[in-house]
């Protein structure tokens, strides 16, 4: 009865009885382990956002229903755990190493959005997947 008393229990601080070992390892797992699914998540959004891209416009009515569905499912999950996407297919932008994977291409200035990225937060789990914006040659008229 600490109440009876006048005493309150302890939450942390300097009175608190130190954490075991043993449980700080099973947190650290424990962290490691969701650490590994946020980041298996989050590559099979970005995946399936490649996906529902390439199939919508080939697909009927029903495999687009069943696509939207998928989508809503991860997206929820993803949701959940406080991840987003990042980065529209087609735009362009100037290339941050951060937010963009140039997949092996030469460096450029300004890239082009392949495949949207996935953070967390400002934590930046799956980069977009980005490609150099090519200049338009102008030819003088002959």
């Amino acid at each position: 009865m600490a109440a009876a008393k006048g005493n309150k229990p302890v939450r942390g601080g300097a009175g608190a009885a130190p954490v075991a070992p043993d449980a700080r390892l099973a947190n650290a797992l424990a962290d490691a382990s969701w650490a590994e699914a946020d980041e298996a998540l989050a590559e099979a959004l970005a995946e399936f956002a490649e996906l529902k891209r390439a199939l919508d416009d080939e697909c009927g009515e029903r495999v687009s229903e069943a696509l939207d569905m998928a989508a809503q499912a991860l997206s929820r999950a993803a949701r959940r755990r406080g991840l987003r996407m990042f980065g529209d297919v087609g735009a362009s932008s100037a290339l941050d190493a951060r937010l963009h994977d140039l997949g092996g291409s030469p460096s450029a200035a300004r890239v082009r959005v392949v495949r949207e990225g996935v953070m967390r937060g400002r934590e930046v789990l799956i980069r977009a997947l980005v490609a150099p914006v090519r200049k338009s040659s102008k030819r003088a008229p002959r």
